[in-house]
Parts: C-alpha cells; sequence; structure tokens
C-alpha cells in the first residue's frame, strides 16, 4: 500500500441540495417523504447514502489525486456509520492503496475514502478502484 493520504476542502449540505436529490432521485422511502404534519413538526429528511457518495466521489475529483484516471471501476466495502443532515459539512480522507498493473500498461489501484464530518467523524467510508494511467505514488 502507498499510504499517500490526502483530505479536500468540505462542502456544505443543504436542505435545498438534499430536497433536490431526493426529489430527482425519485426516493420514495418516507424517511425521506415525511408528510406534511411531520415537517411541521420539525422532521428533516437526511441525505441518502447514495447522495454522501455522489458529493464524496466530486470532492476526491477536485483533490486532484485522480488527475491520472481513467475511470471509477468498482465501488467496494461501503459502509456508512451516521445520517446526514441539513447543515453539516463532509470532506474526504483519501489514501492511495495497493496498485497492479494491467497487461496494457495501465494501472488498477485501490483508494480508501474515509468521509468526514465537521467534526472529524466517520460518516461513511467506501473502496474505490480505479483504472489509473498511472499509479498514485506521491503528492
Amino acid at each position: 500500500m502507498s499510504g499517500i493520504c490526502v483530505e479536500t476542502p468540505a462542502v456544505e449540505v443543504t436542505e435545498d441540495l438534499i430536497d433536490n436529490l431526493v426529489s430527482l432521485g425519485g426516493y420514495t422511502h418516507p424517511l425521506f417523504n415525511p408528510t406534511p404534519e411531520e415537517r411541521a413538526a420539525g422532521a428533516r429528511v437526511p441525505l441518502p447514502g447514495q447522495g454522501v457518495l455522489l458529493l464524496a466521489g466530486g470532492l476526491v475529483e477536485r483533490s486532484g489525486v485522480l488527475d491520472k484516471a481513467i475511470a471509477l471501476l468498482e465501488l467496494k466495502s461501503v459502509v456508512f456509520h451516521s445520517m446526514v443532515r441539513a447543515g453539516m459539512s463532509l470532506r474526504v480522507r483519501i489514501t492511495a492503496g495497493p496498485a497492479r498493473s494491467t497487461r496494457s500498461g495501465k494501472t488498477i489501484q485501490e483508494f480508501d475514502w474515509a468521509v468526514l464530518d465537521g467534526k472529524g467523524a466517520l460518516v461513511a467510508n467506501a473502496t474505490a478502484v480505479m483504472l489509473m494511467s498511472e499509479p498514485v505514488t506521491e503528492r
């Protein structure tokens, strides 16, 4: 494992962002669709797990760590540790992992994504398997 570790800047999760993702994604589960009475009583919709991964992926791309990436091949070992709600911020600690060469001379490399909230608590983690033009070995 190369162990290169980079932390992204944070992104703020807003109620509008959550509402738009839930609406556009067509989420139907009651957790994401409180009744008007529940909303009036203060119920707030959490960010769906897929939304957490979407934001994490964008943060990782902007970090520059994946500048030599060709494609995301797989997300594996995804674990959600806590709900994300409006008013929270998220950032990602990216750790470059093992890499292996392909027959065509490209690289398949794993990256650990630790999604953290504004207090540094782990919200989710995943392993991203990337096809790279060359491995990430230093930064």
